[in-house]
């Protein structure tokens, strides 16, 4: 291996093990379907987030906006939404409960399934095509342990998002700034009625969102369990039995669950225990009431018949409420609708430099492509121009049997382009012109030893000057072959600047920012590739064929000067023909 070509190894092997320095180890997800033109990973971060448990199945609130989502990229209705698993295989259920594209906020709940402590999990969202119908599943978002959801985003009484219609009565008043979108104003006066048949004998879970503005009965199920605000602590009350009271301040977001598992009820607040009572609920005697005697606002209102693990409340906090640690978003990532379009992020991600050294690759290519087009043709002309020749060469001069110089013939239209035509013309002036000397000087001999070194002389200069047609422009070649690598490994190591460069100046590491514009670098070497490869065999053969053609030459030379020297002059009449003799 020549040192030019251990130092392209080199130097290509190092900008590319630098490159795979920060990329991840795990392999790109192949896009799950070519029809939609964009797709934006989403991150569940469960150890930020605080859960200590696995969650089997959960809804996990989705909060796109500005900062994160381009709404001029979807539908304007949000039809075009689709959830799909960290494999980017799984479809996932979800459903919209709010899409303003006017406020640049949507909310969304997707159904999320297996998520363990300290284990990252992530999503994608995919969207951008106009042809998708709806995809959303508002009762499929939630397994069927839940008996009912209040969202309390429409008007009026609150409608239950399950497929159970257990709808709420009274709860009318709304503020549409609540902790997720809409929420329930409670003044103190009227409750909201929930119905008593999504309180079943058995495990029972009862879960929300609370913002207190003073003491209060948060929750009844009558003849059984109370929770009670008083003095700032949130009481359990079971049959007359108080728990130990929880801080439940006022005016601040709390989420609140009740949850019996048969044995004993426990409070949670924000994820964490908060009091407990021993016992098993006993069976509602009437509709449950939210509110009674309580001001305030309610939020995300939820009852499962079973008692959901504490990660799952601690997932409901760390997803839902203020500040929520949980969810993350890449930045979007895109293709042309219908089909996998790496080549176009590439595209856009490239820089003024690498394009530049794109466009004098291209040039390269471009001439290249002409010397190695133009230099064919030439050559396959070059080629049937000797054949033409031969073939008259052989049917009239030799067959002239005088050795009185080299016979003049029409060698056909079709041998203009011969190199052995053209050496033959040389070849025979310069014996025209030595026989005419010796009959003018009336020399004894046909022609001197000299003067056939002389032609000779004259031969090979002519087989330069036909090889130095032959390799014309094929400098070009060379050029493209040795060179195209080169400047290609140049546009990509001034791309895998810039892009650090960026990096450094943006003050984060982001995956997403970092590996297009690497990608992007690394084209500049494809390109040079592309520019020497193609050259690289168009020069292999084509110089196989000069080679060809000058062996021709080198072989017909000869041959005319084989006959040069067998030719007689007649210097006293017809009878008397002397021999060529060499001084």
């Amino acid at each position: 291996m020549s040192v030019t070509s251990r130092l392209k190894k080199g130097a290509l092997g190092g900008v590319i093990a630098a490159a795979m320095l920060i990329l991840p180890a795990a392999p790109a997800n192949a896009w799950w379907e070519a029809d939609y033109a964009y797709r934006t990973r989403i991150n569940l971060n469960v150890a930020a987030a605080g859960i200590t448990g696995e969650v089997a199945r959960a809804p996990v609130l989705i909060r796109l906006h500005q900062g994160n989502f381009n709404f001029a990229d979807a539908k304007p209705d949000g039809s075009d939404l689709r959830f799909v698993g960290g494999d980017d295989r799984t479809p996932l259920k979800f459903h919209i409960e709010k899409w303003s594209p006017q406020d640049q906020q949507a909310l969304i709940w997707v159904d999320v399934q297996a998520l363990q402590p300290g284990q990252a999990a992530s999503l994608y969202v995919y969207y951008g095509n106009k042809t998708a119908a709806a995809g959303q599943d508002i009762a499929g978002t939630f397994g069927p342990d839940y008996r009912l959801v209040y969202h309390f985003g429409n008007a009026g009484s609150p409608r239950d998002a399950t497929a159970n219609g257990a709808n709420a009565g009274g709860g009318e008043g709304r503020n549409a700034g609540g902790l997720i979108g809409n929420s329930l104003v409670l003044d103190g006066s009227v409750p909201m009625t929930v119905p008593a048949s999504a309180f079943a004998a058995g495990p029972l879970s009862v879960s929300f969102w609370v913002k207190p503005k003073g003491d209060g009965t948060l929750f009844t199920l009558p003849g059984s369990v109370s929770l009670v605000s008083q003095g700032g602590q949130l009481f359990i009350d079971a049959a007359g039995t108080r728990s130990a009271g929880a801080a439940l301040p006022a005016g601040t977001w709390a989420n609140v669950a009740l949850v019996n598992d048969g044995a004993k009820t426990v409070l949670f607040i924000n994820g964490q225990p908060a009091g407990e009572t021993a016992g098993a609920l006993a069976a509602a005697t009437g509709a449950a009431l939210v509110g009674q005697g309580f001001a305030g606002e309610i939020d995300e209102f939820r009852v499962a018949a079973a008692a959901l693990p504490q990660a799952a409340f601690q997932l409901a906090a760390a997803s839902e409420g203020q500040g929520a640690k949980l969810v993350t978003t890449d930045t979007a990532e895109q293709v042309e609708t219908g089909g996998h379009n790496y080549f176009g992020i590439l595209f856009s991600a490239l820089t003024l430099d690498a394009w530049i050294v794109i466009g004098i690759l291209g040039i390269m290519l471009a001439l290249a492509f002409w010397v190695m087009i133009s230099k064919g043709l030439l050559l396959s002309r070059v080629g049937s121009a000797n054949d033409d020749f031969l073939d008259a060469y052989g049917r009239q001069a030799r067959r002239s049997g005088d050795h009185d110089g080299l016979p003049a013939f029409e060698p056909g239209a079709g041998a203009a382009h011969s190199t052995l035509g053209r050496l033959y013309q040389i070849g025979r002036r310069e014996l025209t012109d030595r026989l005419s000397e010796g009959r003018a000087s009336g020399s004894r001999f046909a022609i001197r030893a000299q003067s056939i070194a002389a032609i000779r002389s004259a031969l090979d200069a002519g087989q330069v000057r036909e090889s130095q047609r032959l390799n014309k422009q094929m400098v070009l070649l060379t050029i493209a072959i040795s060179g195209g690598p080169f400047i290609g490994l140049l546009g990509t190591v001034l791309g895998v600047m810039i892009t650090f460069a960026s990096v450094a100046a943006a003050g984060e590491v982001n995956i997403n920012a970092i590996a297009p514009g690497i990608a992007a670098a690394l084209l500049a070497t494809v390109a040079g590739l592309a520019v020497a490869i193609p050259a690289l065999f168009g020069y292999n053969y084509l110089l196989s064929r000069v080679e060809e053609i000058t062996a021709d030459n080198q072989i017909f030379v000869d041959e005319l000067e084989k006959r040069i020297a067998e030719t007689w002059q007649d210097t006293d009449g017809p009878s008397a023909p002397t021999a060529v003799a060499a001084e």
